[in-house]
């Protein structure tokens, strides 16, 4: 640490910008490797229930680009969060990926799965496959936005008082949700991705689905 000045408040800032920092970093990372573990869970264990691969390699593409790029990079901008100068420093040797933040971690994925698998299993048994394709598609997107808000906040609600804080994050995810649509109901893009129209009921089922990962 290089000191600038003589005054005691600037080691004191220094440490909780670099407190915040460790910690969206932390946000990043759980946030990425619950979607990468979900995405991975769900291809693999589809054709092991006997249904049909859920996503194309470029249904996989979009949901890196749209997901894991503005929103993921947007939680870099969270401010510091309440208490966070109140904890005791963190062990030297602690390790970024402890076993029960893994284990969290695992458990979004797994969440992710079931839900996507669900409703792929469901909507094959009361309509055409390219439907219930968009379907699973669609709700694994969703999942995304709402897993979010379980990376922001490891060990207190998502529902606090930054909630709304970060207005980088809204937006991106305002655009994801956008572009997503936009994939599902535009006629070249959903040639482009296989996809077909989905109704109002079905975007409330796929909400549903997805909003019980938080």
């Amino acid at each position: 640490m290089v000191l600038t000045d003589d005054n005691f408040a600037t080691i004191v800032n220094a440490v909780r910008h670099g407190r915040t920092l460790y910690d969206n970093i932390l946000k990043f990372v759980r946030f990425q490797l619950s979607t990468t573990i979900g995405a991975i869970l769900t291809v693999f264990t589809a054709p092991l229930l006997g249904l049909p691969e859920p996503f194309t390699a470029l249904q996989i593409l979009w949901v890196a680009i749209i997901m894991d790029g503005p929103p993921a990079v947007s939680l870099a901008l969270d401010a510091a969060r309440p208490g966070i100068m109140d904890e005791p420093p963190r062990p030297r040797a602690e390790p970024v990926l402890p076993l029960q933040r893994v284990a969290r971690v695992f458990a979004y994925g797994v969440l992710m799965m079931v839900g996507t698998l669900a409703i792929l299993y469901h909507e094959l048994q009361t309509g055409p496959q390219d439907r219930a394709l968009t379907m699973a598609f669609t709700t694994f997107v969703l999942f995304q936005l709402f897993n979010v808000f379980n990376a922001r906040n490891e060990k207190s609600s998502a529902f606090n008082a930054q909630f709304f804080g970060n207005r980088m994050l809204w937006l991106s995810l305002g655009a994801a949700l956008s572009l997503q649509m936009l994939a599902t109901h535009w006629g070249p893009a959903s040639h482009l991705f296989g996809t077909t129209g989905m109704a109002w009921a079905d975007w409330i089922l796929a909400t549903g689905v997805a909003s019980s990962i938080l």
